[in-house]
């Protein structure tokens, strides 16, 4: 069956949470958008910002952010360039609850990720779409993204090669 549908670049959803921290029913309406490649940079960027410009590395523990922060801080990155209207109490620098935010996130990572799910099978292995998730983090990350750092790596990397 030939899917023509065009799926709607915008998602509006609903979140009624009660938080166990602070005993508070937050209810509220969200609207998140697909990410454009340039947003998808921005989120990348601004991740670094909330980093410090460090990052996670698993082999090397003590030089840089721990895996939660840099986790906490993906979330908070991609909603930060993704959801365009928030309740008003959707403040995350006074949110004490990481339950709700994660709530939240899961709404806003579906809906991007469902659009990763759509490519048709290829020729040579018919795999469908190139999505690839990570079991250990709510983060995943796509097989385009891994074929444009190769890409971007090896058109650096030619130029110096004599």
């Amino acid at each position: 069956m030939d899917v023509k549908a065009r799926q709607k670049l915008l998602k509006t959803f609903n979140i009624d949470y009660t938080s166990d921290v602070d005993d508070v029913r937050y209810q509220g309406s969200f609207t998140t958008k697909k990410l454009s490649i340039a947003d998808t940079s921005a989120v990348g960027v601004r991740k670094s910002q909330l980093n410090g410009g460090m990052y996670h590395h698993p082999d090397r523990p003590g030089m840089g952010v721990d895996e939660d922060v840099d986790n906490i801080n993906a979330m908070i990155a991609h909603m930060q360039i993704s959801l365009v209207t928030t309740p008003k109490w959707w403040d995350i620098n006074t949110l004490p609850d990481m339950g709700l935010l994660s709530e939240v996130y899961k709404e806003v990572a579906a809906f991007e990720n469902s659009f990763h799910n759509r490519r048709k099978p290829t020729a040579d292995n018919g795999r469908v779409g190139p999505s690839e998730t990570n079991s250990n983090s709510d983060i995943s990350q796509t097989n385009s993204t891994r074929e444009s750092r190769t890409l971007v790596e090896s058109q650096v990397q030619d130029p110096f090669e004599l």
